[in-house]
């Protein structure tokens, strides 16, 4: 028969072992409860840090790329981007952890077409199960899982805010889900500030009627281009445009027809330079285009082409056919001038030149002043 020592013994080891496995059963809850505050804070801390530093600046680059990277980081994924969209389902910004994306005017496809037109998050642990997939840039690195919400503006989808690959391989969570489409809505109203910003930006330095930038911008655009060619040594050629007798084809057409033919010739300039070069509306019938890193006989060769690229143009006006001529003076610093107000200064003689000369010219600026 059991003694009641060795009885008690047994009960009381059996007590210690249940009172163990509940002391180490609240030490994991609190533990976890630490834990979760920990996140929280971290997350709290990330979203506050966002949202002041998004207050403080209104460029682009550094907006998106500010997003893109506090995604990442508290989402702990391996790879996160921002898609901007516009309302024709073309992508107009495409930011991504891994690089350039050079995906900039294509269309919105696959899961990220899906999500901007459902507007509802997509997640999942393996992409390679989701049936439409697709809608990356092309030699884009192997993906798994994959967490996609809609950056909503005022009701409508602007674009996606994506993580790929969660770190740990562990796959997004639902809270996950509900923490991006919280970075979502702050990252929507960063992007406004920043179109609005760059919507006044755009009005003070373009010409009402052509759409060209207009003579504040050409001469802060110059000088910011001399000063560039003196510090690497380049060249900056200038040329001066003005339309032949426009008067007179404004006197014979009236001036809407003058307005038309005036938009008519900035789509030319735009149409016959590169994407580095700067046209502007100078004054009334008058251009300007700045030229960097091209040398003297490489600008003529513009100019000339842009001549001859408007006179070879028909304007149809009540039932006449017209035409319109340019004359074009070019100018090159460090050949001709120092400084901006004496490059204008030599572009515009040149100008002169080519009209003096019969007009529908191109002439370089000669100190003789001789075409």
């Amino acid at each position: 028969m059991e003694t009641p020592v060795l009885a008690s013994s047994g009960i009381l080891l059996v007590a210690a072992v249940l009172l163990s496995f509940l002391l180490l059963r609240e030490k994991k809850k609190h533990k976890d409860e630490i834990a979760g505050y920990l996140s929280t804070i971290r997350q709290l801390s990330i979203l506050n840090e966002l949202s002041a530093y998004l207050h403080t600046t209104m460029e682009r680059d550094v907006v998106f790329e500010s997003i893109m990277d506090r995604v990442k980081d508290l989402l702990r994924a391996e790879k996160s981007a921002i898609i901007i969209i516009d309302k024709h389902e073309r992508i107009t910004d495409f930011y991504s952890s891994l690089g350039p994306a050079g995906m900039c005017k294509t269309e919105v496809k696959g899961v990220i077409k899906k999500v901007f037109k459902e507007l509802t998050p997509l997640r999942t642990d393996d992409v390679g199960k989701e049936p439409d997939f697709g809608g990356f840039p092309e030699q884009h690195p192997t993906i798994k899982s994959l967490l996609i919400v809609p950056i909503m503006l005022r009701g409508k989808a602007i674009g996606v805010l994506l993580v790929a690959d969660k770190k740990n391989d562990t796959g997004f969570s639902v809270e996950d889900e509900d923490l991006l489409l919280t970075l979502a809505f702050h990252s929507a109203f960063a992007i406004e500030k920043v179109n609005l910003h760059e919507g006044i930006v755009r009005m003070a330095s373009t010409d009402g009627l052509t759409g060209l930038n207009n003579h504040r911008a050409f001469q802060e655009r110059l000088e910011e281009e001399i000063e560039r060619a003196k510090r690497f040594e380049s060249r900056v050629v200038l040329l001066m445009i003005d339309i032949d007798h426009f008067k007179a084809f404004n006197d014979a057409y009236g001036h809407v027809r003058g307005d038309e033919a005036l938009k008519r010739i900035a789509c030319t300039l735009t149409d016959n330079i590169r994407t580095v070069d700067f046209a502007a509306r100078y004054g009334g019938e008058e251009f300007a285009v700045i030229l960097p890193e091209i040398p003297l006989e490489g600008a003529m060769v513009v100019a000339e082409r842009i001549r001859q690229a408007v006179e070879r143009q028909t304007l149809r006006l009540d039932g006449k056919e017209a035409r319109i001529t340019l004359s074009i003076g070019v100018a090159s610093f460090p050949e001709h001038a120092l400084n901006r107000k004496d490059l204008i200064e030599r572009a515009d003689k040149a100008l002169y030149l080519a009209k003096r000369s019969g007009r529908n010219k191109v002439c370089a600026y000669k100190e003789e002043e001789a075409c």
